[in-house]
């Protein structure tokens, strides 16, 4: 965080590219985006406050390509097969033990952990939620590694046979590498993930051009053959969308994508019960005896 906001202070950006669960912590370094109907064509989980880090009188970012988190697998139809059906609870399946390459972020998979027993991933108040506890140990002793960098290196190399990263880290190599299987859960709302761009404060005009030109053409070809969707409607990104092999893992369609949940900055109070869960759970995954090594 430290280096991402110097560079912001200091180098001659009119915008940068982050991940949205940056934007309460660089809030401060940013300014505003403005442009209202540069929001207007997007779809509504692309105007939620958590992505836009603020309202829509007073954008702080803007919401460049969306991606959600899946399942991928190596050499593993059988458990792609039975992702498809059984959704996020696969975490928990005991077969997998050992198996699992999970995000490096508590948060995230404690969201998985929600979703897999039907609750949203932005539950206020876990202790509302009967077995949580017990499914969320059970999900990280079956870890195998904790990644959220190299998580899909660690997976074609045979270090692992399953992971859990967003769709955009993977789409690229699917094509490629015939082994990977990538599946996102159809049981519940898509989780998603985001990259927004945003302004340091020393920015100059927004280059409105440029971010118009993106999403046509030659540019959005080459952004969704990079695993990166614009969350514009699915009638507005075609015929680029429909010549994609992963089209149907790039955007879900707009419901889907509207239904989706972007995880929420959480309160003091919140934060405190959601490390108390995860905390409960790695001491139970040291219990064990779970040899996993985190990421």
């Amino acid at each position: 965080m430290e280096q991402l906001v110097a560079r912001l202070q200091t180098e001659a950006v009119d915008l940068a590219m982050v991940g949205e669960a940056w934007l309460p912590q660089l809030r401060s370094h940013l300014k505003p985006f403005g442009h209202p109907s540069l929001f207007k064509p997007l779809l509504g989980a692309g105007r939620d406050p958590s992505v836009l880090g603020g309202t829509m009188e007073s954008p702080m970012a803007f919401p460049w390509a969306f991606g959600s988190w899946v399942m991928v697998f190596r050499s593993r139809q059988a458990w792609a097969e039975r992702a498809r059906s059984q959704g996020w609870s696969l975490l928990a399946d005991q077969e997998l033990k050992n198996a699992w390459i999970l995000p490096a972020s508590p948060r995230v998979v404690m969201a998985l952990a929600l979703q897999s027993l039907g609750e949203s991933p932005n539950t206020r108040d876990l202790s509302r939620v009967d077995g949580l506890a017990g499914r969320l140990a059970t999900v990280v002793g079956q870890a195998r590694a904790f990644d959220s960098r190299d998580a899909l290196t660690r997976l074609v190399n045979g270090h692992g046979e399953a992971a859990v990263m967003p769709s955009w880290t993977v789409i690229p190599q699917l094509l490629p590498d015939q082994r990977l299987v990538a599946v996102r859960p159809t049981n519940v709302p898509p989780l998603l993930s985001w990259q927004v761009l945003v302004r340091p404060r020393q920015a100059g005009p927004v280059p409105l051009p440029w971010l118009h030109g993106v999403t046509t053409g030659k540019p959005l070809n080459a952004l969704l053959q990079a695993g990166f969707c614009p969350p514009l409607p699915v009638n507005a990104l075609q015929p680029q969308l429909a010549h994609q092999p992963a089209a149907a893992l790039l955007h879900p369609g707009d419901t889907l994508v509207n239904r989706g949940e972007t995880l929420e900055s959480l309160g003091p109070e919140q934060q405190k019960q959601y490390q108390e869960f995860w905390d409960q759970a790695m001491e139970r995954r040291l219990q064990d005896g779970s040899t996993g090594v985190d990421g």
